[in-house]
């Protein structure tokens, strides 16, 4: 009876279908989206080892700066523009294009990206409510300077969180904001 039963099993697997990228769940989350962030905290990252004599706390101006992005289809993956108007990651004019390939098991690497500060590599992570990019950036001396950010889907557009991780690695600093959706 096992023997048979496994012979079931094998042929089923043999005849289902091969494994394919993930469904897109993001084509209701297409369009353009406008908000504001502020600053929300600079945190010490205690992981860090040996961990430093003394972190270095930001305080932040707390003035809200405007925040946009636009998701849109780029040939079966995302394409993501961003334009921040503060803080440290602020973009320039015009923002920056990220398009990414397939998504696959929730996350896709960078294809190409179009911005005045190319980033060095980016990564796109999906869930079935968020979205959120990771971009590593370099400074001219050499430095660098990582960036997340996170979209929190809403009925009425999403909630948006900004990360900044310095060169060092010793602390990160982020901002919270909500933005409509326009598109």
């Amino acid at each position: 009876m096992l023997k048979r039963r496994g012979a079931l099993v094998a042929a089923a697997l043999l005849a289902a279908r091969p494994a394919l990228a993930q469904p897109t769940t993001w084509n209701d989350w297409l369009g353009t989206y406008a908000g504001a962030a502020r600053f929300h905290r600079s945190i010490p990252l205690e992981d860090i080892y040996p961990p430093p004599q003394a972190p270095r706390e930001n305080y932040d101006d707390g003035t809200p700066f405007a925040l946009h992005f636009a998701l849109r289809a780029a040939g079966g993956s995302l394409a993501v523009w961003l334009r921040i108007d503060g803080g440290p990651m602020q973009t320039d004019e015009s923002g920056e294009t990220m398009v990414f390939g397939p998504v696959t098991d929730g996350v896709a690497m960078l294809s190409s990206a179009d911005a005045r500060a190319l980033p060095r590599t980016a990564s796109l992570t999906v869930r079935p409510n968020q979205l959120g990019t990771e971009a590593l950036f370099t400074h001219a001396d050499g430095s660098f300077w990582r960036r997340h950010f996170t979209a929190t889907f809403t009925p009425a557009g999403a909630d948006v969180i900004l990360w900044v991780f310095d060169a060092t690695g010793t602390r990160a600093r982020t901002w919270r904001g909500s933005t409509l959706r326009r598109t």
